[in-house]
């Protein structure tokens, strides 16, 4: 009974005296939101080639000038004809996940090109997923590899089918 009683007392006494020394911080949404977003100190996604760059800003366009290298190459291979020439413009959503893998995340086709050629959407997303694997983006400020998502406007060309 004692035994009882004391552990009772031991658990009183947490409740009322404990809370006065528990530091309880509130940290507001947008607290959190600010440390989330994107800073030019993060470590943007990039590929071994272009992490002997030492500018953060010089390994980046060295990343996107590798992406739309291989995009476009990929690209050129299918050898798109048609019969009516057009020049137009998809915008790709392109993630780069925490384990440096490519995938597109959206596809905006406001002029409807893809539905001109039979499985350009899934020729377009083999393309993207077999890029070879990047470095991940690094969150610096809590030191973690994140998922980025970046836009990027592919011109499409179709030459006259002979």
């Amino acid at each position: 009974m004692y035994f009882i009683r004391k552990i009772k007392l031991i658990i009183i006494g947490i409740i009322v005296f404990g809370c006065d020394y528990i530091n309880t911080n509130i940290v507001s949404g947008e607290e959190i939101k600010l440390a989330s977003s994107w800073s030019i100190d993060d470590q943007p996604p990039s590929f071994d080639e272009c992490q002997g760059l030492i500018d953060l800003i010089d390994q980046k366009e060295c990343f996107e000038n590798k992406i739309i290298s291989l995009i476009y190459e990929g690209l050129n291979s299918l050898n798109l004809k048609t019969s009516d020439p057009f020049d137009s413009e998809i915008i790709l959503v392109i993630k780069v996940d925490e384990t440096g893998s490519f995938s597109i995340d959206k596809i905006d086709d406001l002029d409807r090109v893809l539905i001109k050629f039979i499985n350009l959407e899934t020729k377009i997303r083999d393309i993207i997923n077999n890029l070879p694997k990047a470095l991940p983006a690094i969150k610096t400020n809590v030191g973690s590899y994140v998922n980025v998502k970046f836009y990027l406007p592919i011109n499409i060309k179709a030459a006259i089918a002979k």
